[in-house]
C-alpha cells in the first residue's frame, strides 16, 4: 500500500509538470544549442562531444512523429525527461522520509526552478540529465539498503555507466555514488570487477555515435572513425580542452560564490529559507546527505578541471549543470517544512486566544502549518511560469532567417558562434530558405571541409582558415559574409561592409558602401516580450545583435546622437555584457555626458573583473579628464587581471602625471622587465 501511494505521488508530479511544461513549451527553435540538436535529432547525427547518445535516439523518435513542427516534437522531448526528472524527485523526497506535505513543497520548487523549467521548454539535454542524476540516487540508495540484493547492484551500476552518456557532468555524482555503494560492504576485487562490467555495458549505449556516423548522417559536429575516433570524440580532442584558466583561489572562490548563488535563486526566497532551516535536521542530512555530496562534486569539479571565469557569461554556461544542485536544495529545503510543521505542532495553542481551542490539536497544527507552506510554494508558480514562458518565442527562428536574408546571392557565409551556425543551419536546411547561400564553419567541418581542417591540428585550425579565407578574398570570385568580423582579417587589413546582421568582406583598400538601417529594423528590447531579465544570457546576446548593428552603422556614418539610443537599448538587454556597456559608455562620452559615460565604465568593470580591458578603458577615460592618479590605480587593476607591458606603461605614465616619480618608475621597471625577459607586449 505504501509503495503504492508512493506511485501515485509520482505520477501525480509528473502529470503536473508535464502539463506546465506542455503549456510553456517553445514551438520554435531556441538559443545555444537548440539548434543543434534539432539539427541532429533530424538526421540521427552526430552532435557535439559527448554526443548525448540516449537522448538523441528519443529526439528521433520524436522527429519521426508525423504532427506538428519538427522543433516543437524535439522541444517536446525535452519536456517529457523533465516531467520524468519531477516524478522521481517525488520518489527521492518520499524516501528521505519527508511527509506528503513537504515532499510537495519541495516538488513544487524543484519542478518550477528557473534552472529547470528553462530546460524543459526548449531542445536541450539537460532535464534527461537530471533525470538520470535522480535515478542514481534512487538506485543507489537501494543498492546500499540492508536488504539490496546483488540485483540492485548491477542495475545501478548499469546506470551509473549510461548517466555519463546523458551528460559528461554526471560521471562525478555517478563516482560519489559509487563510493557510497561499495562502502557498505567493502569493495573487494570481484565486487569491484562486477561494479566495473556493469559500469562500462551501461556505457556502450555510447557505441552509436561510431555506428551511426559510419553511415554519413547529414549531420555531423566531427568524425568519429571506429573506437579510436570514438576516445577523441569523447576527450574532446576535436572540440576544445577543458581548462580555460590556470587554478587561482581567488577565481576559485568567485566560481563558488557564483554558483551558489545560482542554486540559490534557483530555490527563491522560500526555497532558501526553508532550506537553511532543514540544514539543521539531523535526520534530513542523514537522509539527503548522500545526495547533496553527489550534488556538488558538479560544481567541485567545474572549479577544479575548468577554472572558468566566474563573468556573467560563463556563469550562464555552467548553470544548467547545477540543476542536481538545485535538487539538493529543494530536498533540504522540503526537510525544512517539515520542521516548520513539527515546530507549530509541539507550540501549545492560549486558551483564551481567538480559535484556542480548536488548535489544541498538535496534529491540526501540523496541518494548517503545513497547508500554509504548499500554499506558499505554489503562489511562485505564476511568477515562474511568466518567466520561463516560450510558448510565443520566435526570437531565434527569426535570427536565423535574417542572417541569411542580407547575404548577397551566392555568398558564402563563414560561421563561429553556436547562435550564428546553427540558428542559420536549421533556417536553411530545415526551412528551405536560402538555398544559394554556401555555411561554412570556421572552427570544424560541420558544413564541409574546404580549408583540409581534418589533416590538421587543433593549434592550426584558425592559421588555416584565415590563409583560405585570405586567398578567396583575394581573387574576388565569391563573397563571404561573416556574422562577426573575425579579428584576424581585421588585422589583416580586410575591409567589411555591413549588411544588416552580417558583414562582407573585401579585399583591403576597397570601397564600402553604406547600408542604413529600414524604418522597420527592430531595436533589441522590441524583440524580448516582458523584461530582458526574464531571458537567459545567451537568448539575450541574439536580441542585442539587432540594436548593436544599426549603433555600429550610425556611429561609423559619425551620427553619434542617432547611434546613442541604440547603443543604449543594446546596454539595457545586455545588462551583463561588458561588452555593451563599454559601447555605451564610448557613446554617452562622446554626446558630451560624462556621468553617465562613467557610470557605465563602473558598471562594465564590476561585470568582468577578470578582463583588463574595463578597467583599462576607464583609466583611459578618468586620465582625459585629468584624474591622473585615479586612472593609474585603475591601470594597475588591469594589470593585475592581466600582465601586459603596455598597460605597465600606461600606468607608469599616469602616476608621472599623477606627480608621483617613485611610482612611475617602479611601474616604468616593469613595463621594460617584459622586453628583456621577452614576455609579452
Amino acid at each position: 500500500m505504501r509503495r503504492f501511494r508512493f506511485q501515485q505521488g509520482c505520477f501525480a508530479a509528473a502529470g503536473a509538470a508535464a502539463l506546465l511544461y506542455a503549456l510553456t513549451l517553445s514551438r520554435s527553435v531556441g538559443a545555444g544549442d537548440s539548434g543543434e540538436l534539432i539539427l541532429a535529432a533530424r538526421g540521427l547525427g552526430i552532435a557535439h562531444p559527448p554526443g548525448y547518445a540516449l537522448w538523441l535516439l528519443l529526439a528521433r523518435l520524436a522527429a519521426a512523429v508525423p504532427a506538428g513542427a519538427l522543433a516543437l516534437r524535439v522541444n517536446a522531448v525535452s519536456a517529457f525527461a523533465t516531467a520524468v526528472a519531477t516524478g522521481l524527485f517525488w520518489l527521492v523526497s518520499r524516501r528521505a522520509g519527508l511527509r506528503p506535505p513537504a515532499a510537495a513543497v519541495a516538488t513544487v520548487l524543484f519542478a518550477t526552478a528557473p534552472v529547470l523549467w528553462a530546460s524543459a521548454v526548449e531542445a536541450e539535454v539537460y532535464g534527461l540529465a537530471i533525470a538520470g542524476f535522480l535515478a542514481l540516487a534512487l538506485l543507489a540508495a537501494r543498492a546500499r539498503a540492508a536488504r539490496g540484493t546483488g540485483r540492485d547492484e548491477a542495475l545501478f551500476f548499469f546506470a551509473a555507466g549510461l548517466a555519463t552518456v546523458l551528460h559528461q557532468t554526471l560521471l562525478f555524482p555517478a563516482l560519489a555514488f559509487a563510493a557510497w555503494v561499495l562502502a557498505r560492504r567493502g569493495a573487494g576485487a570481484p565486487r569491484t570487477a562486477r561494479a566495473i562490467g556493469w559500469a562500462v555495458l551501461g556505457f556502450s549505449l555510447t557505441l552509436v555515435i561510431p555506428v551511426r556516423w559510419s553511415a554519413g548522417p547529414s549531420f555531423a559536429w566531427t568524425d568519429v572513425n571506429g573506437l579510436s575516433g570514438l576516445a577523441d570524440f569523447l576527450l574532446r580532442r576535436t572540440y576544445g580542452g577543458l581548462a580555460q584558466n590556470p587554478f587561482r583561489l581567488d577565481r576559485a572562490f568567485d566560481e563558488a560564490t557564483g554558483m551558489s548563488g545560482i542554486a540559490i535563486a534557483s530555490l527563491g526566497w522560500l526555497g532558501a529559507a526553508l532550506a537553511a532551516t532543514g540544514l539543521f535536521a539531523r535526520r534530513a542530512r542523514r537522509a539527503a546527505g548522500a545526495l547533496a555530496l553527489a550534488a556538488a562534486s558538479i560544481p567541485a569539479a567545474l572549479i577544479a578541471l575548468i577554472a572558468f571565469t566566474p563573468d556573467a557569461e560563463h556563469l550562464a554556461q555552467v548553470t544548467p549543470f547545477l540543476a542536481p544542485l538545485v535538487a539538493a536544495g529543494a530536498l533540504f529545503a522540503g526537510a525544512g517544512a517539515q520542521s516548520v510543521a513539527g515546530f507549530a505542532a509541539r507550540l501549545r495553542a492560549r486558551r483564551d486566544a481567538p480559535l484556542g481551542g480548536a488548535l489544541r490539536s498538535a496534529e491540526l497544527r501540523r496541518a494548517l502549518a503545513s497547508a500554509a507552506l504548499v500554499g506558499a510554494a505554489l503562489a511562485l508558480v505564476p511568477g515562474r511560469y511568466a518567466a520561463a514562458d516560450r510558448s510565443r518565442f520566435t526570437l531565434a527562428e527569426r535570427y536565423g532567417r535574417d542572417l541569411l536574408a542580407e547575404a548577397p546571392r551566392g555568398a558564402t557565409l563563414v560561421l563561429d558562434g553556436d547562435n550564428e551556425t546553427f540558428l542559420a543551419a536549421y533556417a536553411s536546411r530545415v526551412e528551405g530558405r536560402r538555398p544559394d547561400v554556401t555555411l561554412r564553419h570556421r572552427r570544424g567541418w560541420i558544413f564541409g571541409d574546404p580549408c583540409g581542417l581534418r589533416s590538421k591540428p587543433r593549434a592550426e585550425w584558425t592559421s588555416a582558415a584565415h590563409q583560405d579565407e585570405m586567398e578567396r578574398i583575394r581573387r574576388g570570385t565569391e563573397t563571404l559574409c561573416y556574422a562577426v568580423p573575425p579579428a584576424d582579417l581585421i588585422r589583416a587589413g580586410v575591409s567589411f561592409r555591413q549588411r544588416g546582421l552580417v558583414y562582407a568582406a573585401a579585399p583591403a583598400g576597397s570601397a564600402v558602401p553604406g547600408w542604413d538601417p529600414p524604418a522597420g529594423w527592430p531595436r533589441s528590447s522590441d524583440l524580448l516580450e516582458g523584461h530582458p531579465e526574464r531571458y537567459d544570457y545567451v537568448t539575450r546576446k541574439m536580441a542585442v545583435s539587432y540594436s548593436d548593428a544599426a549603433a555600429r552603422r550610425l556611429w561609423a556614418r559619425g551620427q553619434v546622437a542617432e547611434a546613442l539610443p541604440w547603443f543604449l537599448d543594446a546596454a539595457r538587454v545586455g545588462y551583463d555584457f561588458p561588452g555593451a556597456r563599454l559601447n555605451a559608455a564610448t557613446a554617452l562620452a562622446a554626446a558630451g555626458e560624462p556621468d553617465r559615460a562613467l557610470g557605465e565604465l563602473l558598471a562594465a568593470c564590476r561585470l568582468a573583473p577578470y578582463d583588463p580591458e574595463p578597467p583599462a578603458r576607464l583609466a583611459v577615460f578618468l586620465a582625459s579628464a585629468g584624474r591622473h592618479k585615479d586612472a593609474a590605480l585603475w591601470f594597475e587593476r588591469a594589470f593585475r587581471a592581466e600582465p601586459l607591458a603596455a598597460i605597465a606603461a600606461d600606468a607608469a605614465r599616469a602616476w608621472s602625471l599623477a606627480g608621483e616619480p617613485a611610482r612611475a618608475e617602479e611601474w616604468g621597471r616593469r613595463a621594460a622587465s617584459f622586453g628583456a625577459a621577452g614576455g609579452q607586449g
